[in-house]
């Protein structure tokens, strides 16, 4: 009886419900929205990108020497204007007729006291001439010996003559044993004389190769004793500035004792370290002798003050920092103003060219997908990127050229949102936000007809 009644009370209650339920207004639905986003595009074109590889270094000159005494001795005259930033002459600089004869041979900068040297100098003269006096007088004894000679065979000759004649008259009984004998001693006197002049004679040729031999040795005596006085003279090997002065009038100096440094300025070295990523996008440039050119700043976000080319590379890798050095040139001859030794300098340095690819910022690829515009609708696509450099994203796939690109709203747009594109960027544009650029964009040559 209780179950019955419960169904009954249950049964009414639905009823009850279900009265309710039809007095009841649906509620109001929202009309579909044609909302428009206000978003910025870039539109996609192939275009030729030259990678920028970054690094730092700090100039020197590509000349400097130190000139040292190569001679001891007192300094007894020096230049009247020998102070640190003057500019010096060397011998190799050609100079208008008319100049200065000692600044036809270099600027003088030091001397060392000559006078021991100048002696030196006099005395290997001196044994010179003694030796060619020494040899005109063997050519004389040898024209005397010879007169000698030829008289000695002569009367050798009728010595001959007069011991025939004895010896014949001796066989007829006319002269005696006695006169033969004196004949034949007087024959080989004269043998015996001329023999020993022929001896002194064949002595001559090994005399004058001696006396020859004795005066190269003083030449070169006087040669060596000539370059030693040249070096009491300390001029400048090239053309530069003096950047540092060590020595006074009066002071006594030893060989080997540095006394001036000698700086040029014309060309300045720049080493930089790179990675060896950046190093293998370089080398190939190297090895086929086209020169990088590289623009060079005070810091990473200044314009380029100054220009250079890569001339060499390092050919082996720093193992602890796993760099490898790039050296590049700078002529102050062509830049408006020096870039002086031992200034750190930001170099930027033109590396290997992408020919025409697809670029697009970074941000406008989020987790694979791209948003991109067509006559005001946007579409999502998936996005395959080749590689990255810095603030670019470099497209291998999913996208096309001619494609407008959404760059801003992606946190709002979805699948078939209405843009308004209120702004079209480029990609020059985009690079010259970024303080350090990995890229630039290579223009194409007009070709005139």
């Amino acid at each position: 009886m209780s179950v019955l009644l419960s169904a009954l009370v249950l049964t009414a209650g639905a009823a009850a419900s279900y009265g309710l339920s039809l007095l009841r207004k649906p509620p109001d639905r929202a009309t579909p929205s044609n909302r428009q986003y206000s978003v910025e595009i870039i539109s996609l074109k192939p275009i030729d990108l030259q990678e920028i590889v970054h690094a730092f270094g700090t100039a020197k000159p590509e000349k400097e020497v130190v000139v040292s005494a190569q001679l001891a001795g007192e300094i007894t005259e020096i230049h009247p204007h020998l102070k640190v930033g003057i500019h010096v002459v060397s011998s190799d600089r050609k100079h208008d007729a008319g100049a200065e004869e000692n600044r036809s041979n270099g600027d003088l900068l030091l001397r060392i006291d000559p006078r021991s040297y100048t002696l030196r100098v006099e005395a290997a003269r001196h044994h010179l001439e003694e030796d060619q006096a020494e040899l005109r007088k063997i050519e004389q004894e040898e024209g005397n010996l010879k007169r000698v000679y030829e008289k000695i065979v002569a009367d050798w000759e009728d010595t001959v003559r007069e011991y025939q004649k004895i010896a014949q008259l001796r066989e007829k009984q006319i002269s005696t044993d006695s006169d033969l004998r004196r004949a034949q001693m007087e024959l080989r006197q004269y043998e015996k004389a001329k023999i020993q002049s022929n001896n002194e004679r064949d002595l001559f040729p090994f005399r004058r190769e001696q006396t020859k031999q004795r005066m190269e040795s003083h030449a070169t005596d006087l040669e060596i004793s000539l370059l030693e006085l040249t070096k009491t003279l300390i001029r400048p090997p090239f053309d530069g500035v003096l950047s540092l002065v060590n020595v006074e009038r009066g002071q006594y100096v030893r060989v080997g004792e540095p006394l001036l440094t000698i700086t040029s300025s014309m060309q300045v070295e720049v080493a930089l370290s790179v990675t060896l990523e950046d190093y293998a996008k370089l080398l190939p440039n190297v090895f086929e002798q086209q020169y990088s050119s590289v623009e060079l700043a005070e810091n990473e976000t200044a314009n380029p003050r100054w220009t250079g080319h890569v001339v060499r590379v390092s050919p082996k890798a720093d193992e602890q920092t796993r760099t490898a050095t790039v050296y590049v040139l700078v002529d102050n001859s062509t830049q408006d103003t020096p870039l002086l030794p031992g200034t750190f300098v930001h170099a930027r340095v033109n590396g290997p060219i992408l020919k025409q690819i697809l670029a697009v910022p970074r941000d406008a690829v989020l987790n694979g997908k791209a948003f991109v515009e067509r006559d005001g609708i946007v579409s999502q696509r998936t996005v395959k990127i080749r590689r990255t450099l810095h603030g670019l994203a470099l497209i291998d796939g999913g996208l096309e050229s001619g494609d407008r690109v959404v760059l801003t709203n992606h946190d709002t747009l979805f699948e078939g949102a209405l843009v308004n594109p209120s702004a079209e960027r480029t990609l020059g544009e985009e690079l010259a936000k970024q303080s350090t650029y990995a890229v630039k964009i290579i223009e194409p040559r007009v070709i005139f007809e």
